[in-house]
């Protein structure tokens, strides 16, 4: 063994070309390495360094020239893996490498041989599938009625190859191929790759009954795969999957739980089998089968709300509604076609005729879509109203301007008018505005309740002092900053819990410096707090000049209102007394709009022996006006902890010692 070989036979990653002495001296040597049996690893050198090769053309020649004799299964595999992959030699010889490849995949007689024709296949596709190369010469090979009869090594790489193919291709002769391994020593694989291509022309069908017939010839073809194969937790899941799907589209809820169970623990053992054996070319095809999954979770949630007589769901409810409305999407390969079209003719119009025969159900959804989170698929949401207007538009009686009963709603509800109009609510029976009335009310509740005990608190509390603001009873002003204060507990909750160890540099404010080093400015605070606001509400500013004749810390912007966020430090008094005389200068700034603001104060007294709870650092005040005939303002207080010390480190209250 050469001293070359001898470094590359080490263990770990490949020695550099440093290792090896160099360019040169590697070049020197490289016929005693391309005969050698750690060829492989001088290749896996050269692909490392390549973008400081002095030679890359001789490189490529290198690595293509080794896999031409090489008759090592595992190293071909492992080095065609990162080749398919690796531009700068795809640059220089993709072409080289698929002639290859394709040459390689003829040879398939001993078992030897078929293992590497597989390998050499797979990466002829993978080169194909991006467009790296044409697919014509792939194609010829993959169609071979020879491949039939080689052995499996070689035959089930074929036929996988095959699916993955037609999947992205759509030719017919792939199909024919395939058809062709039914009666061979791979029919399993066969039969579930059909499965597949069925599924795959699926997701395009054009109506209902060619819908229902790919599903059919899917589910018979996963039969045959699960029949022919003792273990087969791929066809299995797929065939809960389908069962799911058709069970959604009858209402039958006990036939769609049980489909879901099994598909869970079918995935559950597939992804055992897969530990460690995953290729992550194939990803697609496990994310589908992922997609799946949740799918049919989705199809298991919303069948239970369907046929309920209802007028409101939970925005859970109304997502998983979403997702499988838009499930032709989420369970393809490839990108869906101009017409939606596959999987959403049959599992549309069961939720279409659900809103359709619910106005109210419709009228939540069209609010809760207005101020739909940026985690909500709109184009779904519009996609669904759009869908169901023209079913509910022929049931709504038409009201003419000047309709009396117009007033008469809007002033019995008004929430309901400033969101909806007039015009609509005079059309709605009474009970159905009562219902919406409730609706309209529990999304506040809704909100809430995803809030932990301690940050519910917080909320009740200052919501009980804002009830004497009238401006905070405007629908759009209560709805709006009800989320400016639970962005604001957030906010606190976060910098409370925040740890010195795990902190990076924009947070250090929050603890006690170093010996030697000056307490943070409130700047610290506003650009913290301006920067948390501003990744979770639409349209938040700092520094804003010309507001009530100053300039705002933070100027949070909401549809018709602005509210200013008055930012402080202080090393003295941090008592809610304390605190109130910052208040004055957070209230000019209601001056111009509504009389809601409030104040940030970055609390820096020492807190060697305690940390206030939440509950106590944030609240709402009431600040009366010195001019009786003026309007009082409120502003809303959030005393953030800093100058602290880790737990570990903390003496005991005094409270403590005396006793």
């Amino acid at each position: 063994m050469t001293p070359l070989e001898m470094l590359l036979a080490q263990d770990g990653d490949p020695p550099t070309l440093t290792d090896l002495g160099g360019e040169d001296t590697f070049w020197q040597q490289a016929h005693t390495l391309a005969a050698s049996p750690l060829w492989f690893r001088a290749a896996e050198t050269l692909l490392v360094e390549w973008d400081t090769l002095h030679y890359p053309d001789q490189a490529a020649t290198f690595v293509t020239q080794a896999l031409t004799t090489t008759t090592s299964p595992a190293a071909a595999d492992d080095l065609l893996d990162q080749l398919v992959e690796h531009p700068g030699y795809l640059q220089r010889a993709s072409s080289q490498l698929n002639t290859l490849a394709l040459e390689r995949s003829r040879h398939h007689s001993t078992p030897l041989e078929a293992e590497l024709a597989g390998i050499f296949l797979e990466a002829a596709l993978r080169l194909a599938l991006p467009g790296t190369t044409k697919r014509y010469g792939l194609l010829d090979r993959l169609v071979d009625p020879d491949a039939t009869a080689a052995p499996a090594a070689y035959a089930r790489r074929v036929v996988r190859a095959l699916g993955t193919a037609y999947e992205h291709w759509r030719d017919s002769d792939l199909l024919t191929a395939l058809q062709r391994f039914s009666r061979t020593i791979v029919q399993g694989d066969a039969a579930y790759e059909l499965a597949m291509c069925h599924l795959a022309d699926a997701a395009n069908a054009p109506d209902r009954a060619t819908l229902l017939q790919a599903f059919a010839t899917a589910r018979d073809l996963l039969q045959q795969a699960i029949d022919a194969d003792e273990d087969r937790p791929d066809a299995t899941a797929f065939l809960a999957a389908l069962d799911a799907v058709l069970a959604f589209d009858t209402g039958n809820t006990t036939t769609l739980a049980t489909a879901t169970g099994q598909l869970r623990r079918s995935l559950t053992e597939h992804a055992l089998w897969l530990t460690g054996t995953r290729t992550h070319w194939r990803a697609g095809r496990y994310d589908t089968e992922a997609a799946w999954y949740t799918l049919s979770c989705s199809l298991e949630h919303v069948d239970a709300h369907l046929d309920q007589p209802l007028t409101a769901w939970p925005n859970q409810t109304i997502q998983h509604v979403l997702t499988v409305y838009t499930a032709h999407r989420s369970v393809r390969l490839q990108p869906a076609e101009a017409a939606p079209g596959g999987l959403q003719v049959l599992v549309a119009p069961r939720i279409e005729k659900a809103f359709a025969s619910r106005q109210g159900l419709l009228l939540h959804l069209r609010g809760l879509v207005a101020d739909a989170p940026d985690d909500w698929d709109a184009h779904a949401a519009h996609q669904l109203l759009q869908a169901i207007d023209d079913r509910l538009q022929a049931d709504v009686p038409q009201v003419q301007p000047g309709d009396p009963g117009k007033a008469a709603a809007a002033a019995s509800y008004p929430e309901l008018a400033a969101e909806l109009g007039s015009q609509l609510l005079a059309s709605l029976p009474t009970y159905m505005l009562t219902s919406l009335q409730a609706t309209y009310a529990d999304w506040e509740a809704g909100l809430v309740s995803k809030l932990p005990i301690a940050q519910q608190h917080i909320y009740n509390d200052i919501l009980a002092v804002l009830q004497g603001c009238d401006d905070f009873h405007h629908p759009a002003v209560r709805e709006h900053f009800t989320h400016l204060i639970v962005q604001a507990i957030r906010f606190l909750h976060s910098r409370t819990n925040r740890a010195r160890a795990h902190h990076t540099p924009r947070f250090a404010y929050l603890f006690a410096p170093a010996p030697g080093e000056k307490l943070p400015l409130e700047e610290t605070v506003q650009e913290d707090f301006h920067d948390y606001l501003d990744g979770n509400l639409e349209d938040v500013d700092i520094e804003v000049t010309d507001r009530s004749g100053g300039r705002a810390d933070i100027e949070v912007r909401f549809p018709g209102f602005t509210t200013v966020i008055e930012c402080k430090r202080t090393k003295g008094k941090t008592t809610r007394k304390g605190l109130r005389r910052y208040l004055g200068q957070t209230v000019a700034y209601q001056a111009g709009g509504i009389t809601l603001g409030m104040l940030v104060v970055l609390d820096l007294t020492p807190k060697p022996s305690w940390i206030p709870n939440i509950r106590d650092d944030m609240w709402a005040d009431h600040i009366p006006s010195p001019v009786p005939e003026q309007r009082d303002r409120w502003a809303v207080v959030v005393r953030v902890p800093g100058n602290r010390t880790s737990p570990y480190v903390m003496t005991a209250p005094a409270t403590i010692q005396q006793n």
